[in-house]
């Protein structure tokens, strides 16, 4: 991204160059007399292709107090109960320091992907259905790998503001720390997204 480009910029630029369709939105919070204007609620949504089936989407409210406050990445539709959630994360030396961690988390019996990742959510059927498959599994580890701070999940961000994904529940890889401005990597992700849904495809 160039130096005096904002990030809304930088994404209607990425849509441009890459011929797909981008919807923005950028809101100001009402501002003070000494400051202005210092705080914008930005929505970003680009769709992969032109039959809108997965989605890069960039949201970030800062006024926001939830942990939906800021998320970036790919996401599809997921044909589950909304309520249904599980959260995957590369394992770190903090986790692996933990005494109490095996007692929180969830268990594919696969020994070189559980020894990576930390898994946990609200229903263990959920990694059954979707996370033991090897293909999955490698598709998974290369996703974290992206980028500090990326995770693979069920409906841990709440996506009701994109019409595609209103009450219906989502797959993504995504960032709670940032949005993503290297072309390479959202390029990489949405090829992982696909990747993720032609494997659900088959569930």
């Amino acid at each position: 991204m160039e130096n005096n480009q904002s990030t809304i910029d930088f994404f209607n630029d990425f849509a441009k160059r890459t011929k797909r369709k981008i919807y923005t939105s950028e809101t100001p919070y009402p501002g003070t007399f000494l400051y202005g204007v210092t705080n914008h609620k930005r929505v970003v949504i680009i769709p992969n292709t032109q039959e809108e089936l997965s989605f890069l989407i960039g949201y970030h409210d800062p006024k926001s107090f939830d942990k939906n406050e800021l998320f970036f990445g790919v996401f599809c539709v997921l044909n589950i109960p909304i309520n249904e959630t599980l959260i995957i994360r590369k394992k770190d030396i903090v986790d692996k320091l933990n005494p109490f961690l095996s007692k929180n988390i969830f268990k594919t019996d696969c020994d070189s992907f559980d020894s990576k990742t930390i898994i946990s959510g609200t229903d263990f059927s959920l990694v059954g259905k979707y996370i033991v498959n090897s293909k999955t599994q490698r598709l998974i580890l290369d996703s974290l790998n992206f980028n500090e701070g990326i995770n693979v999940g069920i409906n841990e961000c709440n996506l009701d503001f994109v019409p595609a994904f209103k009450d219906k529940s989502n797959f993504g890889i995504f960032s709670r720390q940032k949005w993503i401005v290297d072309t390479y990597i959202i390029e990489e992700l949405f090829a992982k997204i696909e990747q993720f849904k032609e494997q659900i495809s088959k569930k």
